[in-house]
């Protein structure tokens, strides 16, 4: 009997040590090989992050990919969620303070992941903040947000550029950083679009309060976003850190049972001051001849400071220059290609995109469509003709 008692009290400390190893181990994943370059040397786990990794990761081993899962009920760091006007929870890594990137110093990014979102909140799952000199955060820049909020537009993907002219505390909440800002929302489409696959964003960016800011990205090998100039105008900033993972909020009075879990899936994220372990040479090579902002989605230009009523500011950055507004020019494909159809001579599509790959898959996607009969032929029987850059641009 002592035998048996023995043998399942062994055989139950073996199943829970192996339960155990699966959920410590997505989080070695994580740091060892979702993680590259820079990013897996110079980030940390955020010091309001939550840390019940076990509750939190998983490691999909099928897509290589880590699952950041949260709910409602993990609840949040106190200073996310004992705000008066918004609730909040997040697992996020950032750059450590002795990292922060300088401005005027090139740094360049590739993040691939995918999105299955739950109702009712909203969340970033990307971020550039800035830094004082040191690395201490005091602001938003630029997000990857999503929203599932009825109020809001819903079910869509959106990347947000503010101009941050005044970082603010006030009496009511002294621990929450807000802020007077100039804000760019874009577009990028549905949130189905970002479940069923993984998307890859690349990006290009030189932190600067003069002229030779510059910020670039590159959706699914597309360039999407580029706009020139100060892009960190208020007065302490003295470089940038970046933050990934999942943050996510809602209002402070809304039911919690409404409030969905979400998961984000990361497959890569890397960070390199060397364009060329980060991208291909299209895209590392390109240079805008004129520095005109522009854009391939829709936006939305808006103006606020939010404060809580009846608080007053009790803390306070400024910044001696007043933002101007940037108008974005509709982003015009500079890419030309020319498909053709074996089984059909007289079939001829020109397709315009905005790289040399997007215009040639995107080419052959849409003829593929048009002869779906000839299954049995390498790409339907389509091919690529001719292609050319078009634009000065």
């Amino acid at each position: 009997m002592k035998k048996l008692l023995l043998t399942l009290f062994s055989l139950i400390f073996f199943l829970n040590t192996i339960v155990f190893a699966e959920k410590t181990d997505a989080l070695k994943k994580f740091k060892k090989d979702i993680l590259g370059e820079e990013a897996k040397k110079k980030m940390s786990l955020a010091y309001d992050s939550l840390t019940k990794h076990k509750e939190i990761l998983n490691y999909n081993e099928d897509e290589e990919a880590v699952e950041i899962t949260l709910d409602y009920s993990m609840k949040g760091h106190p200073e996310d969620w004992d705000l008066s006007d918004d609730q909040a929870q997040r697992w996020e890594f950032v750059t450590k303070k002795k990292n922060y990137h300088k401005l005027g110093k090139e740094v360049y990014l590739k993040y691939t992941f995918k999105l299955k979102a739950g109702k009712n909140h909203s969340a970033n799952i990307w971020q550039v903040v800035g830094t004082k000199k040191g690395g201490e955060i005091i602001y938003p820049s630029m997000q990857i947000r999503y929203t599932t909020d009825e109020d809001d537009l819903p079910n869509r993907m959106e990347f947000y550029f503010k101009q941050i002219e005044e970082v603010y505390w006030t009496d009511i909440d002294p621990a929450a950083n807000r802020f007077k800002q100039k804000m760019y929302k874009f577009d990028l489409g549905s949130l189905s679009a970002f479940k069923k696959e993984f998307s890859t964003a690349y990006f290009k960016i030189k932190p600067s309060k003069k002229e030779d800011g510059e910020f670039i990205m590159w959706l699914n090998d597309e360039r999407v976003i580029e706009f020139y100039g100060p892009n960190m105008i208020l007065d302490k900033t003295g470089g940038i850190a970046f933050k990934i993972g999942l943050y996510r909020f809602w209002d402070a009075n809304q039911d919690p049972n409404i409030t969905e879990p979400s998961t984000l899936s990361i497959k890569e994220y890397i960070i390199s001051k060397d364009c060329e372990k980060i991208m291909d040479k299209e895209k590392c090579d390109y240079k805008s001849k004129d520095k005109i902002a522009r854009s391939k989605y829709k936006y939305k230009f808006r103006q606020n400071e939010i404060m809580p009523e009846g608080a007053k500011k009790i803390k306070r950055i400024t910044s001696k220059v007043v933002a101007k507004e940037i108008k974005f020019e509709e982003m015009k494909g500079s890419f030309l290609a020319i498909i053709k159809n074996k089984n059909d001579d007289k079939y001829l599509l020109k397709y315009i995109g905005y790289s040399k790959k997007g215009a040639a898959s995107e080419g052959i996607s849409k003829c593929m469509e048009k002869f779906p009969q000839f299954t049995d032929i390498n790409n339907n029987g389509c091919y690529i003709h001719y292609e050319k850059k078009v634009t000065k641009f």
